[in-house]
């Protein structure tokens, strides 16, 4: 492995890229909407289930891919799953009807879903314990700058620069391309991990092996408890602050995920000095604590309650996705088992949760019913993270088990 500064830092800035642009790809449909629609035709509905299938692909995929990242290669295996998400974006750019739309935003959803079981892997090998929280961190931050660079830039810069939503397609499928390209000609498979403590295991475990592992199931459902109310929130609160009368809903909301670019760096600094469990412990309090909030307060106060809320959420996935890398029973080779596993429960609360409250705002006419069922399940979440202390699952040390 190499084990040179540069070399660590040029695989974490490779993979923070990666992530900018296979997010990048999902939330340019949204501004160049419009354009689309004039073009081959797409309706709002069409519009929110090209989202949903790009994400649809993680509860089924994320396994599989766990599995073979542990059996057969790092590097192949993420290279084919960002040549694939810079594919399908770049075809879109070449369709000529709606289906084949949809189809190519699937298959780049595929593709994507092999990056969460990867790139902790990844990384967990490159860096050591200490630094491990704060690399996470870094790259999960590029969820968030993906989202805001494609938002703010797909219509207003791309499309006029590559003359139109076509050409704005096909240039940032290229860059993903271009990232899966540098990725295999330059990363190295690793056979250890030479910062792994000797009481890992050395031997990858099957999926059937990993999966009745109590520890990964407290995480899992820890991380599907907050990502319910999380997506929910994203989803519905924009149209639910408008109904308030509050201009601006999608700016309010923006704040979020702004906020989460640097929360998600801090959390993971955090999670190095002072333990993992115990800032997943302190954050999704927070968060459950800002839920209520956000359907009481308006201006600068709900301002507040939303940056707060991003800074609660920020550290939540880089933590929780470095922690099956310090399980004693798991360790750095079957981490991609163990981390596709997390994403397929954690994913399913997350898909599960706007929908659930979107049939529960519409049959009660009104929000305070999913809202305050969310912030049960987050104040509920940390029943299961502060079992991994209790089983003794982690590593007995800091950065793992605070």
């Amino acid at each position: 492995m190499h084990n040179s500064n540069y070399y660590k830092w040029f695989v974490l800035s490779v993979l923070f890229l990666a992530i900018v642009f296979g997010f990048g790809t999902m939330h340019m449909i949204a501004p160049l909407a419009q354009e689309i629609d004039k073009d081959i035709g797409l309706s709002l509905t069409q519009v929110g289930a090209a989202v949903a299938i790009f994400t649809l692909a993680s509860p089924i995929v994320s396994p599989i891919a766990g599995i073979l990242v542990d059996s057969i290669s790092v590097r192949s295996i993420l290279t084919f799953a960002v040549l694939l998400v810079g594919a399908s974006c770049a075809v879109r750019g070449l369709v000529e009807s709606t289906d084949m739309l949809l189809l190519m935003m699937f298959l780049g959803g595929v593709g994507f879903a092999c990056y969460g079981p990867i790139i902790p892997k990844v990384l967990g090998t490159v860096f050591s314990p200490q630094e491990f929280g704060r690399a996470n961190g870094i790259v999960f931050s590029g969820f968030w700058v993906g989202t805001t660079l494609a938002l703010a830039l797909s219509a207003n810069v791309l499309s006029p620069m590559f003359d139109g939503w076509r050409g704005s397609m096909i240039f940032v499928g290229g860059l993903s391309v271009a990232i899966a390209i540098i990725w295999f000609l330059l990363f190295r498979d690793s056979t250890a991990d030479t910062d792994s403590s000797t009481e890992l295991p050395s031997t990858p475990k099957s999926f059937a092996e990993v999966i009745r592992l109590p520890e990964i199931w407290y995480l899992s459902l820890y991380y599907a408890f907050f990502a319910a109310g999380f997506y929910a929130i994203l989803s519905l609160l924009p149209s639910l602050l408008l109904q308030r009368g509050i201009e601006n809903g999608g700016a309010y909301t923006s704040l979020i995920p702004l906020t989460m670019i640097i929360s998600n760096i801090v959390g993971g600094i955090l999670s190095d000095r002072f333990g993992r469990v115990r800032v997943l412990v302190v954050c999704v309090l927070l968060f459950g604590a800002t839920i209520p909030t956000l359907l009481l307060f308006d201006g600068l106060l709900l301002a507040f309650s939303l940056i707060l809320a991003g800074v609660a959420a920020g550290p939540i996935l880089p933590v929780t996705t470095s922690l099956p890398m310090e399980m004693t029973r798991i360790g750095h080779v079957s981490a991609g088992t163990a981390l596709g596993i997390f994403f397929m429960i954690g994913n399913t609360g997350a898909f599960l949760g706007p929908l659930l409250a979107g049939w529960l705002t519409q049959s009660s006419d009104s929000p305070w019913l999913s809202f305050l069922i969310f912030m049960v399940l987050a104040l509920l979440a940390p029943l299961f993270i502060l079992q991994l202390n209790k089983t003794q699952s982690l590593e007995t040390s800091k950065n793992a088990s605070g």
